[in-house]
C-alpha cells in the first residue's frame, strides 16, 4: 500500500520529468527552419549550371565549385555563390536561435554546428589552393573509369556540399534530433557518390546489385526520374531535409509553442 509519504516523492519525480520533457520539446521545436534554411541553399544552387534538367550529350567543363559534377554557368558565381550564401545562411540560422532562445528561455548549442560548417569551408578552400594535376584526357574524367581510387575520394569529398552535409550531421547532434543527422548522412553519402563515380554513374558492382546479381558488373548510368542531371538529383539531395521541415513545422506551429 502506498502510503502518503512515499507517493509524495513520487509525484515530485513525475512532475520533474513532465517539466524537462517539456523544456526540451520547446528547446528543439525551432529545429524546422536552420533544416528549411539548408534546404533552400541546397535547392537554390540548381541556378549554378547550364543545364540543370534537360539531358545533354555534349561532355563539357566541370567545375566542383558548382556541387555536382556537372557544367556550371559560371566558376566565379558558382565559388561566390558558396563563399557568400554559406555564411549568410549560418548568420540567418544563428539570429534565429538566439530570437528563439530569447522567446521560450532555453537554448540550443547551435555554434558547434556553425563552426562545422564555417571550418569545413575554410578547409575546402585550403584544399583547393593546392594544385592538382588534372587528367590529360577528358574523355578519361566523363566516364571516371580510368580515374585512380584515392582520386576518386578527393574528388567525392573536394565539393562545397560536403561542408554543408557535415554541419546537418552536427545540427543533428544539437538539436538531439537522430533524424536530421541520418539526412546529413543522405546528403554526404550521394554527393560522394555523384562526385566520385560521376553525375548519375553506377559502378560495376552497383549495376550488378540493381541487375537482380546477375550479368557482368560492368557498370552504367542512372537515368530513373532523371537523376544524371544536377536538377533532380539536388531535389532528391534535399528531400529529406524538406520533409522534415515541414513535418516538424506544422507539429510545433513553427516553433512557436
Amino acid at each position: 500500500m502506498t502510503t502518503p509519504a512515499t507517493a509524495y516523492p513520487e509525484q515530485m519525480l513525475d512532475e520533474v520529468r513532465r517539466v524537462r520533457e517539456q523544456a526540451r520539446r520547446q528547446a528543439h521545436a525551432g529545429a524546422w527552419f536552420p533544416v528549411a534554411a539548408l534546404a533552400v541553399l541546397l535547392l537554390a544552387s540548381i541556378s549554378l549550371y547550364e543545364v540543370p534538367f534537360a539531358q545533354v550529350d555534349a561532355v563539357g567543363v566541370h567545375s566542383p565549385w558548382a556541387g555536382l559534377p556537372a557544367t556550371p554557368r559560371s566558376e566565379q558565381a558558382s565559388y561566390l555563390f558558396w563563399f557568400i550564401g554559406t555564411p549568410l545562411t549560418i548568420a540567418l540560422i544563428g539570429a534565429w536561435y538566439r530570437w528563439r532562445a530569447r522567446r521560450v528561455g532555453v537554448r540550443v548549442p547551435w555554434r558547434w554546428f556553425a563552426i562545422t560548417a564555417m571550418g569545413a569551408l575554410l578547409a575546402l578552400a585550403v584544399i583547393a589552393a593546392m594544385p592538382v594535376d588534372p587528367p590529360a584526357d577528358p574523355d578519361q574524367m566523363a566516364s571516371y573509369a580510368a580515374v585512380p581510387l584515392l582520386e576518386q575520394v578527393r574528388m567525392g569529398l573536394f565539393t562545397p556540399l560536403m561542408p554543408i552535409a557535415l554541419a546537418i550531421v552536427v545540427l543533428g547532434w544539437a538539436e538531439r534530433s537522430r533524424a536530421v543527422a541520418l539526412s546529413g548522412i543522405w546528403v554526404g553519402a550521394i554527393t560522394w557518390w555523384q562526385c566520385s563515380q560521376g553525375l548519375g554513374q553506377l559502378a560495376g558492382w552497383q549495376a550488378w546489385v540493381l541487375g537482380g546479381f546477375e550479368g557482368p558488373a560492368l557498370g552504367g548510368e542512372l537515368t530513373l526520374f532523371g537523376l544524371n542531371r544536377p536538377g533532380p538529383t539536388l531535389i532528391l539531395i534535399a528531400l529529406p531535409l524538406l520533409v522534415f521541415a515541414t513535418v516538424r513545422a506544422v507539429r510545433t506551429r513553427g516553433g512557436l509553442r
